[in-house]
Formats: structure tokens, sequence, C-alpha cells
């Protein structure tokens, strides 16, 4: 009887372990803020306010990797220039929300520069120059002024900044066209120096939303993008979101140094002195994502050989070889236990 009553209490307490959760895989959750303009809120290009914009297409990625904890866009407005921006950072369920967020996606400024610049009536643009660089002067104080704030509120969320995409590919006046054109462009290169000054990302749309401009923004009289429009807004954040792995709490973790070891990675780099985490370009060029510290480690899964050697740490996120780091490789004891505990 007694070895029938062990063999029951055995059972049991091995059926339960399988179900236990700490059996279960651990995923880093992320409660995602985004805040901004009627783009931020999926404003669609036919008179609906409230659609499916890139917003909502980056938090349905992150749910499909089951590591969406929640998703906000209610403080998104229509219509929002960066004054209301900082309006908004000053209501208490907003201060709330960005205290437990792990992401936060900012677009901002575009409807200041429209609204001043811009006459749709007509189609005229304002061009004169110490206005326009007083209003940009503005815009640029007040986006920095919200970046500072939200770090203030949480210096650990992981903070994106939005460029713009050219909205008025559909005006007749070539010339006019042009001009608007060189604006913004000149707009989107500040806006990276701020990103870059404060150590948040910058998320680049122009290069590849403008190449079809016309299609993504079908409604002439609207400068919002249909869905195809929004898709590639999500898709410039999601190429450079490294987003966190999911690791299955029952299998040990091998670590090296500060980082733990992973299957496919081929290395590491310390950071020995602040250097750029960057993107290749279509054009083989190299822009910066933001800035790597020292004393940080990440893990290499590849290494390309072009621009003097560019390791690549995944999401399509590379750090240029140079002085400012050390890459070093696994030893054959470390792989061996990897590939064991695996």
């Amino acid at each position: 009887m007694k070895k029938v009553l062990t063999f029951v209490l055995v059972a049991t307490l091995a059926i339960s372990s399988v179900w236990t959760p700490a059996a279960q895989a651990e995923s880093k959750k992320i409660d995602y803020v985004a805040l901004g303009d009627s783009l931020a809120a999926g404003h669609t290009p036919y008179g609906v306010k409230v659609g499916r914009g890139f917003t909502d297409i980056i938090s349905e990625e992150l749910a499909k990797k089951d590591m969406l904890a929640s998703f906000n866009k209610e403080f998104a407005m229509t219509g929002e220039t960066s004054v209301g921006l900082l309006e908004t950072l000053k209501r208490t369920e907003v201060q709330q929300a960005l205290k437990e967020a792990e992401l936060v996606t900012i677009i901002s400024g575009a409807n200041d520069f429209i609204d001043e610049m811009y006459n749709p009536a007509d189609e005229s643009i304002n061009a004169d120059l110490a206005k326009a660089t007083a209003l940009y002067n503005k815009v640029a104080s007040n986006l920095t002024s919200a970046i500072q704030q939200v770090k203030a509120l949480n210096s650990e969320a992981d903070i994106y900044l939005f460029g713009y995409y050219f909205p008025l590919p559909h005006v007749a006046d070539e010339k006019v066209k042009q001009q608007l054109k060189l604006a913004f462009n000149f707009v989107n290169g500040r806006m990276a120096e701020i990103a870059k000054r404060e150590d948040v990302h910058f998320v680049e749309i122009a290069t590849a939303f403008d190449l079809h401009g016309t299609s993504f923004l079908e409604n002439p009289k609207d400068i919002h993008p249909n869905e195809a429009g929004y898709q590639v807004l999500a898709d410039q954040f999601l190429q450079n979101y490294l987003m966190p792995v999911q690791v299955p709490t029952h299998v040990p973790k091998v670590m090296w140094g500060k980082t733990e070891l992973k299957l496919g990675q081929i290395g590491k780099i310390t950071v020995l002195r602040d250097t750029y985490l960057m993107k290749i370009e279509k054009d083989g060029s190299l822009s910066t994502i933001r800035t790597l510290k020292k004393g940080e480690e990440y893990r290499v899964y590849s290494y390309k050989g072009q621009q003097n050697g560019l390791y690549g740490l995944g999401g399509s996120s590379f750090v240029q070889k140079n002085e400012a780091i050390r890459y070093e490789t696994p030893s054959k004891a470390k792989l061996a236990l990897l590939q064991k505990e695996n």
C-alpha cells in the first residue's frame, strides 16, 4: 500500500511540475503608449477620424509575439501641434500611463508647419525665411521638451521619435512642391539631430514613403495615408526595434560576462566608449539609430565586410568596427554548454 501511495504522490508532483507557470515560457511584456497627432491616432484619408494606423500595426506585431501587455493611443489627437503635445503631457492620466510604459512613440510637429506655411485654398506657401526659421525653432524646442518630460517620468522607457513624410505630393505647381519638399527634408534632418542629442531613437520614414507618396496618399484633398502607407511607417519602426527575446525559464542560462549566450550568436561587443548603433540605407550608406553607452555589452549575430566592417546586432542594426568597441567570440566550452542546454 505504501508503494502505491508513493507512486501516486510522485506522479502527482510530476504532473504538477509540467503545468506550473515557472515551466512555461517567460516573455517581457510591453506597455506601449503612442503620443502625437492624427497619424498616431490612425486618421484615415476619407473622413473617418480613427482607423487602423501605424501604431495599431506596431501593437499587433508585438501581440503576435506575445509581448504586448497594453496599448494606448487615446492621447494621440487629430490636429495636435507640438504645443498641443506639451499640453497633453500635463494631464495626470497621461503621466501615469507613461510612468508604466516600456515603449513610447512620438510623432508631432507636422501640423505646425502645414498650418503656418501652406494654404490649401490656392496651394500657395509662405516662403518667409525668418518666419519659417522661427517656426522650426519653436517646434524643435517643444519636441525636445516633450522628450525630456517623458524621460523625467520614466527614464527606462524606450522612446522613438518619428520623422515626417512629404504630405503634399498632389500639389500641381512643381516649383511650390519642390520648395515644400526641401523644407520637410530640412526639418527631418534637424529632428534626427534632436533624437541623437536627447539619446532617443529616430525613425526616418520619408525615404521609403515618398517613393510612392501619391499611392499612399490616395485622396488628393487629405494628408493622411491609406493602410498601405501606415504599414510603411510601421515597417520603418519594426526594422529598427530590437524586441525583447522570449526566454523559457526551465532552460538554464549560459552567461557570458554581462550577457546571456544565445543560439545563433557568433560573438559579442563591449562598448569601450560611446559609439553609434547604425542601419544600412538602400544606397549602402549608414545612418544613426541611437548611441550605445560605454560599458554596455551586445550580442553579435552576423558580420559584414562593407564600411570597414559591420557587426550585426539583430533587427537590421549594426555597429561599425572601430576602436570604441571590443569584439570577442565565445569559447568552445561555452558553445558546447549552450548546445547541451538547448
